[in-house]
């Protein structure tokens, strides 16, 4: 069949259409609503999605993280109670033997809410005790300045690196002098805008890096040692290697590691990024595929009373199909014929059903909070399932059609 008649028959469908407007509109809801339900679910999902890989990419997938998991007091009566000295330089150096040169590590301590001032103004800020190895394995850039290096960090110096949000709202330069506790400490550096890391989940803390003031870890005062090694909140340890067995294995030892130097005792967490986003892999494809089993059965429906309304539609055009059957119309073209007409009704169903979804996943994230995204694929997706529903529900009613003797046909009143 040529395409002037595929033409024609895609104008006859669409005044077929339009003579039935009410029943259109109704057979072509069900598709809509169908095709809102999968925009919608589908945009929660790219945004839960993306959120995931945004907290994991904060993380570092080639990173560990080591945090102290306890919040008794720091002191050697309590350590000595529970057989372990937590958190030390000690771990920290016995790692850095046993990486070689697999990779670094980099240990810190905080104090939150701390007051940070200049001459003229003031601020709350994080304060972390830095190895200068941290910077490397948090992937920290500057904006100005320099970090702080070996030499700084052993001979205790009063240096410290700003993070972008307390350079701005305290007007702080190369040189300034900030007083932190009392203590004055000349600004080498300001990090570029960082945000925060991304621990929702993970059991670490959070940090905002924007809001830190960096100094080195010997400089940080108001310190409890254990048996003459510093006590760390925790340490991030950055690896050479990209390969996901080889990070796996790491963790692993690095965790028999540690229980072996803490005599058995759990008072520490490791997190590892690479395991985090297997798991939120796991958890994208099962949500996706529940999202996608509840559009499905919204666009069935859809497609059924597409069906119903093609049935109905053939039956009361009995003998307009005799007549042109008749005139030499072959059965090819009749089926197409009422192809076209059920791929109309459910493909304007997917175009103001993607509008209605787009409109739906807004409002979601307007009243409910939640996270959204579009993708190409799902706007594209939508109206393509909205058309191959009319071309699968359509197809026994075109049948049908075709399969009607004219003669009879003819004859119907």
């Amino acid at each position: 069949m040529s395409v002037g008649l595929y033409l024609l028959d895609i104008i006859d469908a669409f005044a077929s259409i339009r003579r039935r407007p009410l029943r259109s509109l109704l057979s072509s809801l069900g598709i809509g609503i169908g095709i809102t339900a999968l925009i919608a679910m589908l945009s929660i999902s790219e945004g839960a999605k993306q959120k995931t890989l945004a907290k994991i990419t904060s993380l570092g997938t080639d990173t560990l993280r080591v945090e102290e998991s306890t919040t008794a007091a720091r002191s050697e009566k309590a350590t000595v109670a529970n057989l372990s000295s937590g958190l030390t330089m000690t771990d920290v150096e016995q790692l850095r033997l046993w990486l070689g040169d697999n990779g670094s590590v980099g240990a810190y301590e905080r104090r939150e809410n701390r007051v940070v001032s200049t001459e003229i103004l003031s601020s709350n800020a994080t304060v972390v005790g830095a190895s200068w190895q941290w910077f490397a394995a948090e992937k920290l850039t500057l904006n100005w300045g320099r970090v702080f290096d070996p030499i700084d960090e052993k001979s205790a110096m009063n240096y410290c690196v700003v993070g972008d949000s307390i350079a701005r709202e305290l007007h702080i330069a190369r040189g300034s002098i900030l007083k932190v506790d009392g203590i004055a400490l000349t600004v080498i550096g300001a990090l570029s805008p960082r945000g925060s890391l991304l621990t929702e989940g993970t059991g670490l803390s959070a940090l905002n890096f924007d809001r830190a003031v960096i100094l080195p870890i010997t400089a940080l005062v108001d310190n409890t040692s254990v048996y003459g090694a510093r006590r760390l909140d925790g340490m991030v340890v950055l690896l050479n290697s990209k390969l996901e067995q080889h990070i796996l294995q790491t963790a692993e030892q690095l965790q028999h590691m540690l229980l072996r130097t803490h005599r058995g005792v759990q008072d520490f967490r490791m997190v590892v990024p690479f395991t985090l986003l297997s798991e939120a892999r796991e958890s994208q494809q099962i949500f996706s595929l529940v999202m996608g089993a509840i559009a499905g059965l919204s666009l069935l429906v859809g497609g059924i009373g597409v069906m119903n309304v093609m049935l109905a539609n053939i039956s009361e055009q009995t003998r307009e199909i005799g007549l042109r059957m008749a005139l030499g119309a072959s059965r090819g073209r009749i089926v197409w014929l009422y192809l076209w007409n059920s791929m109309l009704l459910t493909l304007s169903g997917g175009v103001w059903g993607t509008l209605g979804g787009v409109v739906l996943a807004y409002a979601i994230q307007f009243y409910a909070g939640w996270d959204i995204a579009f993708s190409v694929f799902a706007i594209v997706m939508a109206p393509m399932s909205a058309l191959v529903t009319g071309l699968i529900f359509g197809l026994h009613p075109a049948m049908r059609a075709a399969d009607l003797d004219p003669a009879v046909a003819l004859r119907e009143s």
